[in-house]
């Protein structure tokens, strides 16, 4: 796709207009398995073993300008659907999560401007819009994620002067800015710590220096390094937000930040699909590998449903944060836990279907499955890592069980269309640290049940609501620990697993085949899929849905199609 043609999509200012960037940006990545593609599978590889930066690769995104959907409207880009950009970071994470990771963390490090407003947003814009990469400087050397513990200093004046490092931060040394939690008063409390935005051009270069990049064991090329300050000058005009107010601006980040990085471990089980699909698919062909054997189709169609079920918490999530924007501080930490968990589970299913595949390269098709085995274990660690995200789940215990506030699920399923069109970037000032009833997709669960009707995936929704409401007992019932117990974690991983089951029924129900056999027999073996997870179904009793799915998938492959929830969104197949 040409600049010109780029430039002439760019100036349509509908969701229309971006379904068709999101488009061709797929077509623009090209083929993975084509050495002429932006991403190359046996390139990403490479590079990886080799441990270096995707350069070519992030070039040519900027290129594109994926970056202006980092941006809101009001400041210049083109961000209005949170769900463009997220399906764009998905293209990518398909192909190599390396070059996902290092671009998206763009955004992460930008959206405290977007939420705080003022003279500082429109600042961002203009390095973000330039294709600066902005990092996100929050954690520290042995502080783990006590955001509360922060060492670095800033001492707020006619200018802010930074003391400290931080580490482990994704491009902190590639990165032309980087967005600084730091302690700006000796007071005990939430208002001690402030947001400050450290434009490497306009500070001193003598009072920056990078700390080495660390050897991670997934995304090996990306930049996962630190930046020391010592007594670094920054004008006053480039705090984030007013004084104090850092911690809370972070966290209301955070409830943007981590449905933002569930693309990533789609695209991962994107890819992890697509090279079990392509193996049982050439071995059918053969007549060397039994594909119709009903174990291997429903060891396929178990792998098919959990990457549906990503699939599904992605694209609701993606909504949520425009039409329940007051509801993010939980579907933000229940869509994070969820997602990566998932698509974990997913690649520990497909690696033994694919055997000794599964560990090699140099292999056509399946040669950078075990990269993105690799990979996806690091995005559970954004933002939060599991038990953070259960921790913020458990932290809503008594507005999850609060069953006095009925949603109509209707309403809920309307606003997951494929054709509804968000009204735009999302109001900021709707954020909250805690929520008031917890999440309506939860408080939906038994209204999108009644939805289903005579639909024989009803059965195993009922089971789960039955489930659910038994939960929602527990947890008004448990008691409020500093410290949650390890029956709290688990009360919130199985709250997490209704969650994705209420995802999945509301976004089939919402599409544009929701009457039709494909969508009844996705659906079914999600909810038996989330059942066994629950321990309410045993595995067996699950292999039947588990291999229809896998014979639909199976068919789609060889039509060239990908099995999707969002089939014909964006206009892909």
């Amino acid at each position: 796709m040409s600049t010109a043609d780029r430039g002439a999509v760019v100036e349509v200012p509908t969701v229309q207009a971006s379904r068709t960037i999101v488009r061709e940006f797929e077509r623009y990545l090209g083929d993975p398995r084509d050495a002429a593609s932006v991403i190359h599978t046996d390139r990403s590889v490479d590079l990886d073993e080799r441990r270096e930066f995707p350069v070519d690769a992030i070039a040519a995104v900027n290129e594109l300008g994926l970056q202006r959907w980092y941006v809101p409207e009001a400041h210049g880009g083109e961000l209005r659907d949170l769900l463009v950009p997220m399906m764009m970071i998905r293209s990518i994470a398909r192909r190599d999560l390396t070059v996902a990771v290092a671009h998206g963390v763009t955004f992460l490090g930008a959206v405290g401007a977007w939420i705080t407003g003022g003279p500082i947003a429109d600042t961002m814009a203009e390095l973000v819009l330039d294709g600066g990469p902005v990092a996100w400087g929050l954690t520290e050397r042995g502080r783990g994620s006590d955001l509360s513990n922060t060492a670095t200093t800033a001492t707020l004046g006619d200018r802010v002067v930074l003391d400290g490092e931080k580490w482990p931060i994704n491009n902190a040394t590639r990165g032309r800015a980087m967005t600084v939690l730091a302690r700006s008063s000796d007071q005990p409390g939430p208002r001690s710590l402030s947001l400050v935005l450290v434009d490497k051009h306009r500070v001193e270069p003598s009072t920056l220096a990078p700390l080495p990049k660390v050897a991670t064991h997934g995304t090996r090329g990306a930049d996962i390094s630190g930046l020391a300050m010592r007594r670094t000058v920054v004008d006053a005009e480039m705090l984030v937000g007013a004084p104090g107010h850092g911690l809370e601006t972070v966290l209301k980040s955070l409830q943007l930040t981590r449905p933002l990085t569930t693309p990533l471990s789609v695209g991962a089980a994107d890819h992890a699909i697509e090279v079990a699909l392509e193996f049982a698919a050439s071995r059918s062909a053969t007549g060397r590998f039994p594909a119709g054997a009903f174990a291997a189709r429903s060891t396929l169609g178990t792998a098919v449903a959990d990457g549906l079920l990503a699939e599904s918490v992605m694209y609701a999530a993606a909504r949520e944060m425009h039409h329940a924007t007051h509801e993010m501080a939980l579907v933000s930490s229940l869509a994070k836990f969820l997602v990566p968990n998932t698509v974990d589970l997913l690649v520990r299913e497909v690696t033994p279907f694919l055997g000794e595949r599964s560990q090699l390269l140099g292999i056509a098709a399946a040669g950078g499955f075990q990269k993105l085995a690799r990979d996806n274990r690091v995005i559970g660690i954004f933002d939060g890592n599991s038990m953070v995200n259960l921790n913020m789940i458990v932290n809503e215990f008594g507005t999850i069980a609060r069953p006095d506030d009925p949603v109509d699920a209707a309403l809920v399923v309307e606003s997951l269309r494929h054709d509804a069109e968000p009204d735009g970037w999302l109001d900021p000032g709707r954020l909250r640290l805690v929520t008031r009833r917890g999440s309506r997709l939860l408080r939906a669960l038994p209204g999108l049940v009644d939805l289903l009707g005579s639909r024989g995936s009803a059965g195993a929704a009922r089971r789960i609501a039955s489930e659910f409401e038994r939960l929602a007992v527990l947890a008004g019932s448990a008691p409020r620990e500093a410290m949650p117990s390890a029956r709290s974690f688990e009360l919130a991983e199985r709250v997490a697993l209704c969650f994705g089951a209420s995802c999945a029924i509301a976004v089939e129900l919402a599409g544009p085949d929701a009457a039709g056999a494909a969508s009844e027999a996705r659906l079914h073996a999600v909810l038996d899929r989330i059942s066994v997870r629950l321990g309410l179904l045993d595995a067996a009793s699950a292999s039947a849905s588990a291999s229809l799915l896998g014979d639909l998938a199976l068919d789609a492959t060889r039509d060239g199609r990908r099995l999707s929830v969002l089939e014909g969104w964006d206009g892909v197949r």
